[in-house]
């Protein structure tokens, strides 16, 4: 065990404020993620004096708790000194620092029957975790991951596809007139590892078009794209790319006034 080494969860601290301020699906997957990662601060009693860090065999280690108005018995967690120091106040207190998994597992072994869960920084966020949440929440957390647009970090390729590019220009003056201008980048989708190409392209007509459009600009590009790769096409009126397409020079711009 980590025994009075303390530390720190800004992530956490910062998408628990989000969350309370507004609960919204992707306030709450944040939340979640954020919880399922970290490791609390939480508060124990030993048996025995800690010394260097360590404690003598056979020690017995004990949780605090605290009591909602219906008598239910909650463990604590803290993200950080700051909130331990709220409920500890000027008393020296141990503690142990313990993931999610670890402290549902001391719940479920707890031979008092009213320990119903735990509460994240009980004198600030005041988050509380019942067992049944605490089962639940991996199952949540990809039932709102499925549910929730993810997020992209976008940006520019590395190294420039040339050839990509290219055949895509010429594809886009003889075959793919409706469109007005297109942008290659790199998008790392939220919950993945590895980044795939993302076109962006700007045409004339209905969203309905896409349908059509898409797919044969996927095809056409196939031959140019290593193994390994991928590609997505949006339309430019998807928000989230907005920001980096006004910094980005698009590598296709239709020729205003020449007939194709």
């Amino acid at each position: 065990m980590d025994i009075n080494k303390t530390t720190s969860n800004p992530a956490v601290v910062a998408a628990m404020d989000a969350f309370i301020k507004e609960q919204t699906p992707r306030h709450e997957l944040d939340m979640i993620g954020t919880l399922m990662r970290a490791r609390f601060m939480s508060p124990v009693i030993f048996s025995a004096p800690v010394v260097d860090g360590q404690v003598p065999k056979d020690t017995q280690i004990q949780q605090y708790v605290i009591n909602n108005p219906q008598g239910d018995r909650f463990f604590l967690a803290f993200t950080d000194e700051e909130a331990f120091k709220k409920w500890a106040k000027e008393e020296q207190r141990d503690f142990v620092l313990l993931n999610l998994a670890e402290c549902l597992a001391l719940i479920q072994h707890a031979k008092d029957e009213n320990i119903k869960g735990l509460v994240v920084n009980p004198f600030s966020h005041n988050v509380t975790l019942t067992t049944e949440m605490l089962v639940n929440l991996p199952k949540r957390f990809e039932a709102l991951r499925k549910s929730v647009p993810p997020r992209f970090l976008l940006g520019r390729p590395k190294t420039e596809p040339v050839e990509l590019e290219e055949a895509l220009q010429k594809f886009f003056k003889k075959k793919q007139k409706e469109v007005q201008e297109a942008w290659l980048l790199m998008a790392l989708r939220e919950g993945t590892k590895k980044p795939r190409y993302m076109l962006v392209v700007d045409y004339e007509g209905e969203p309905e078009d896409a349908k059509t459009m898409f797919p044969a600009i996927a095809e056409e590009a196939k031959p140019y794209l290593k193994e390994g790769d991928g590609l997505d096409i949006v339309r430019r009126n998807q928000k989230f790319a907005e920001d980096v397409l006004q910094k980005t020079e698009p590598f296709y711009q239709k020729k205003a006034g020449l007939l194709w």
